[in-house]
């Protein structure tokens, strides 16, 4: 009897096991699928702060009637940066960095309470971040 109790725990921890490698994994291909939307709106950045500059020096060489295109795409580039924001603030919450002590700078376990290198008490970590 005792050895189906062992069998049926062991059987159970491996469960748990691969969920847990199943959800890392899962969270490891949305990081990188967040990370390559995060490059293609970097790129679109680029392209919009390089037509701004090539207006302004047009501008500055006595062009007129860019304005409309310039407020065009500063507003743009804003929405393309609050995007960015927002991917990488979902990037930290899929990877979130594990705790340091206050005292030494020591990375710790996430589980961790006390540091164990000075014996620093850490702070508590928020579980809905």
């Amino acid at each position: 009897m005792e050895i189906f109790k062992k069998v049926s725990e062991s059987a159970k921890n491996i469960g748990e096991g691969a969920k847990t490698i199943g959800k890392r994994s899962s969270d490891m291909v949305e990081t990188a699928r967040l990370k390559f939307e995060i490059s293609k709106l970097e790129k679109e950045m680029e392209n919009n702060i390089s037509a701004l500059g090539n207006l302004v020096f047009l501008q500055h060489k006595g062009e007129q009637g860019h304005e409309e295109e310039i407020e065009r795409l500063l507003n743009n580039t804003k929405s393309l940066e609050e995007e960015i924001a927002e991917f990488n603030d979902l990037i930290q919450k899929l990877n979130p960095r594990p705790p340091f002590c206050p005292t030494c700078q020591v990375e710790m376990p996430s589980n961790a309470k006390f540091c164990y290198n000075c014996g620093s008490a850490l702070a508590p970590q928020d579980p809905t971040e």
